[in-house]
């Protein structure tokens, strides 16, 4: 039987996951596919082949029932190797790293700066190694692609201590998928990623963009942790202080029901009472291809719909033309993530810009897998 590589990839409400035949390199993608919500309901999405399956699930998020569906296509494959993308690896963290008990101590602590992912990815560790205990297993890490930030991108206007002694200041998410889009990019071009300037727009249930400058990272949106930047699903993005002090000082919120309200009240969610866009899309007028919605609207959730919509765009707008406008060269803007396959929502998003003479607007396929595929491969053959 031959071996096989098997890629983890969880988000805020997702888990992706391929499988790659291996011989002495990376062979090919044998299967691939998502669970991911759909309305109150979790869909499982895969293709093997030529042939895709879809089953609908009446449970919302459950990790352990989704593994036990994941494990029943798995069977006819010998995993030999296991490869996670972690969201949060701080400073500390900007290469792949093979797992051991002592690298999962160490990365524990950024699992508060990233509440909705890191926790999941280590908890799909666990299963894994109880699954395949000889298997060789690796994290990559989303800050890694980030890392060549200046400190006037990086650092806060706090007190200097508080990034010297705790590590405080801007790290950037969705590094894998940037980097993917950003070499599909150079690749369209026909240049080397180093000669390449272009902003990456990671559009999905969590969204960031990102500023690249001869293939270096200038800033990105999301910051220390990744409920910053943009609005999101269920994530608010950039909030003033001010809010959150008045939330906890005169509403008297504690500040763990804050937390819980900025990562998974608010966004989407919050101002319309929809967290997936496409509900939000259908709602405010739009056509959603393959897409069936399980909710009625009334006059009054597609007025909501609508306003949300236009805070979600605005936002993504208002970043794109502040990047757009300290860009010399750019040649390029590139979407990623699922959301940026909705052609409405690029349209939203590029209308009226400012945009450069002969820029390329690119939409690039899913590469975020196949770029976690190689980092890990790279890390465990050695």
């Amino acid at each position: 039987m031959s071996r096989h590589l098997l890629i983890l990839n969880n988000g805020s409400s997702s888990l992706k996951f391929s499988v790659f035949a291996l011989g002495k390199e990376l062979g090919n993608e044998v299967l691939t596919g998502s669970f991911s919500l759909y309305g109150q309901k979790s869909v499982l999405t895969y293709s093997q082949g030529r042939k895709k399956t879809r089953i609908n699930y009446q449970s919302a998020y459950d990790l352990s029932a989704w593994w036990r569906h994941l494990l029943g296509l798995l069977t006819k494959f010998d995993i030999a190797y296991v490869g996670f993308r972690l969201v949060h690896g701080g400073e500390e963290f900007n290469q792949v790293q093979k797992i051991d008990k002592n690298l999962l101590t160490r990365v524990k602590k950024y699992n508060q700066l990233a509440p909705l992912h890191n926790p999941t990815t280590l908890a799909l560790v666990q299963l894994a190694k109880q699954t395949w205990p000889r298997a060789k297993m690796a994290l990559t890490f989303d800050t890694a692609w980030h890392r060549s930030m200046a400190p006037e991108a990086y650092l806060y206007s706090l007190p200097l201590q508080y990034y010297k002694n705790y590590g405080i200041r801007k790290y950037g998410f969705h590094g894998l998928s940037h980097e993917a889009a950003a070499l599909y990019a150079a690749k369209k071009l026909g240049k080397s990623i180093s000669q390449l300037s272009l902003i990456s727009c990671h559009l999905g249930s969590g969204s960031s963009l990102a500023w690249v400058v001869n293939g270096k990272v200038k800033d990105t949106t999301m910051g220390f942790s990744p409920n910053e930047g943009l609005t999101m699903a269920t994530r608010s993005g950039d909030l003033p202080s001010g809010v959150v002090l008045y939330m906890a000082r005169e509403l008297k919120i504690p500040l763990k029901e804050i937390d819980i309200i900025l990562n998974k009240q608010s966004g989407l969610l919050g101002l319309s009472g929809l967290a997936d866009l496409r509900d939000v899309l259908l709602a405010a007028g739009y056509r959603v291809a393959d897409y069936k919605s399980s909710y009625k609207f009334n006059s009054e959730q597609r007025k909501m719909a609508k306003t949300a919509l236009a805070v979600y765009v605005y936002d993504i707008r208002r970043y794109l033309a502040s990047y757009l406008a300290m860009s010399k060269k750019l040649e390029t803007i590139v979407f990623g993530g699922t959301v940026s396959q909705n052609k409405d929502i690029r349209r939203l998003v590029l209308k009226d810009l400012n945009l450069p003479k002969g820029i390329k607007i690119f939409i690039a396929p899913e590469g975020e897998m196949k770029n976690i595929a190689q980092k890990t491969i790279q890390c465990l053959k050695k």
